[in-house]
């Protein structure tokens, strides 16, 4: 910590002096191309160089701290975040620069969309108490082609943005389940609860469950609805809620050969910010929250419970 310290207070006095010296720049750009104090305007070729400077010494300043900010934020991976992942999980093994595969990806139904752009990062595995488990950052998206008045276009479109979770489930099953968010539900009400159950899912037919409010919020697919009720028990449905409660974000579940999967929305994982002082014992606290958070999940789905035959 004393070691990111000395790097955060150097990034930070560069970041001061870089953003004094654009000021400069900008300034003398600026009285150069109104001619001093005189005020007279100056050449179109004055104005043009006056614009041209200014915009090349942001843009070396940008570059030259977001170089900074990154080679800060690596380091802080490797000393803060690699002890995390060592100290809270048995065996456990952190790369910054791996993440999960896209067969993984499939393999959990939560988004079986056709994925032209698959990165991440932050991989980290090991075992918590009895639950093997594995999470990373995940960024998927697909490409649209777009027709306009100057043509045809490729934009991408995210998919999923956010932190993977897989863990070896606690229940043994067959047939594969998944829990989504019940969007249509939530905005078009009956109809849109047709809708879904109409145009079905990639792991079976919907299946309804007993809590109104998990009801409400989530809508359950399967292939085996037995199963799958054995699987989300009204405790479960509890569970889930309050995950989601807990977390404040898109989140969903599946349950595909006797693995679980937890797909979390949000926009990074383990981000460094340069103002939070590593002198104070808070700010590890607050780093360390990213970690607690998807340790909490495993710990509401009672997965360290092996009272199912599996061990």
């Amino acid at each position: 910590m004393e070691e990111l310290e000395r790097v955060r207070l150097r990034l930070n006095r560069r970041k001061r002096n870089m953003i004094i010296l654009c000021a400069v720049v900008i300034a003398a750009a600026a009285a150069v191309a109104f001619g001093g104090a005189g005020g007279d305007v100056l050449g179109d070729e004055y104005v043009l160089i006056a614009l041209i400077v200014p915009a090349i010494a942001v843009g070396a300043c940008l570059l030259i701290y977001s170089f900074g900010k990154r080679k800060f934020q690596q380091l802080f991976r490797e000393k803060i975040v690699r002890n995390f992942v060592e100290s809270l999980l048995q065996n456990g093994y952190y790369n910054p620069l791996k993440f999960h595969s896209l067969n993984e990806y499939y393999e959990s139904l939560l988004y079986p969309a056709h994925v032209d752009r698959f990165k991440g990062a932050n991989y980290a595995s090991g075992k918590y108490e009895k639950t093997q488990l594995s999470f990373s950052f995940l960024h998927t998206e697909y490409e649209k082609v777009e027709h306009t008045k100057n043509g045809t276009r490729k934009r991408r479109h995210t998919i999923f943005k956010g932190v993977f979770l897989c863990a070896d489930c606690n229940k043994n099953f067959s047939a594969a389940t998944v829990v989504l968010p019940d969007f249509a539900e939530k905005y078009f009400g009956g109809f849109g609860k047709w809708l879904q159950r109409t145009a079905g899912n990639a792991a079976g037919q919907m299946v309804y469950m007993e809590n109104p409010d998990f009801e409400k919020a989530f809508a359950v697919y399967s292939a085996d609805p037995v199963e799958a009720r054995y699987l989300i028990t009204p405790k479960m449905q509890e569970d889930i809620l309050r995950i989601k409660k807990f977390l404040g974000k898109d989140v969903r579940f599946s349950f595909v050969n006797s693995k679980v999967f937890v797909a979390i929305s949000r926009d990074d994982l383990f981000k460094v910010n340069p103002s939070l002082s590593f002198a104070k014992p808070e700010t590890l606290d607050f780093y360390m929250k990213d970690m607690f958070d998807l340790l909490s999940v495993v710990k509401m789905l009672d997965l360290n419970v092996r009272i199912w035959g599996k061990s």
